[in-house]
């Protein structure tokens, strides 16, 4: 069941993610403020329309926010939210970050390069001083390559994509889709889920779809990739 919400003049739209573009299927209140996305776990202002406060953009006024940035909580545009992939130990997941706090994490990360690169170099000229030249100087050469790399890493410009950036590319990739498959999204969504509904049940069946379609948006992909993906990999088991 996805949800929708009217507009005034009695047209129906359904309660998109503007982060990976998945139909929100919960019960959302008329008053809600802001809607997090169970399958991506962005989150976005709820449609005006259903009562809920409006926000602008904290960089351009004069555009409606789509999102908080994960990192300062403000309120941003899709031009201003950038996709950031985090990994660590061994857990991945995809942040919303504004210019400043993604500017700020990757000079972080550069200087956790130059930090382990200026460790190197104190490492390589003990041992050149102590007993080891030959050693000593691969310490110094990984020490200063790291330096070199962290310093200039962190001084060029973040090369994630920002959310409008990505919607153009998948709205391209979607045209493309249509045109050679002729299905779109909800319809190849509507088939999988008449799929597990028949192996598994009712309830088992939409939970498994649900959760697969899930660990593919929380790697990045948009909704539609998602059911795609899984899509194609059932095809493939036939």
């Amino acid at each position: 069941m996805i949800t929708w919400y009217k507009l005034e003049d009695n047209e129906t739209k359904p309660v998109l993610c503007p982060f990976c573009g998945a139909p929100q299927r919960k019960y959302i209140p008329t008053d809600t403020v802001q809607i997090k996305c169970q399958y991506c776990g962005g989150i976005f202002s709820s449609p005006p329309v259903m009562g809920g406060e409006t926000y602008r953009c904290v960089s351009h006024p004069e555009r409606m926010a789509i999102g908080k940035c994960n990192d300062c909580g403000g309120n941003y545009c899709g031009a201003c939210l950038h996709y950031y992939d985090l990994e660590a130990d061994r857990v991945s997941a995809t942040l919303y970050l504004c210019p400043n706090c993604l500017r700020k994490r990757h000079v972080e990360k550069a200087d956790m390069g130059i930090y382990f690169g200026v460790l190197m170099l104190l490492f390589g000229v003990l041992l050149v001083a102590a007993f080891s030249i030959v050693v000593g100087m691969l310490f110094l050469i990984v020490g200063m390559g790291a330096v070199i790399y962290g310093y200039f890493s962190g001084r060029g410009a973040p090369e994630e994509l920002s959310i409008d950036d990505v919607r153009v590319e998948d709205e391209n990739r979607r045209i493309e889709f249509k045109a050679s498959e002729g299905v779109d999204a909800e319809e190849l969504y509507g088939k999988l889920l008449a799929q597990y509904v028949e192996h598994w049940g009712v309830s088992s069946g939409s939970e498994l779809l649900e959760s697969e379609i899930r660990a593919y948006t929380r790697r990045g992909m948009s909704f539609r990739e998602a059911v795609e993906k899984v899509y194609r990999r059932q095809v493939k088991k036939q």
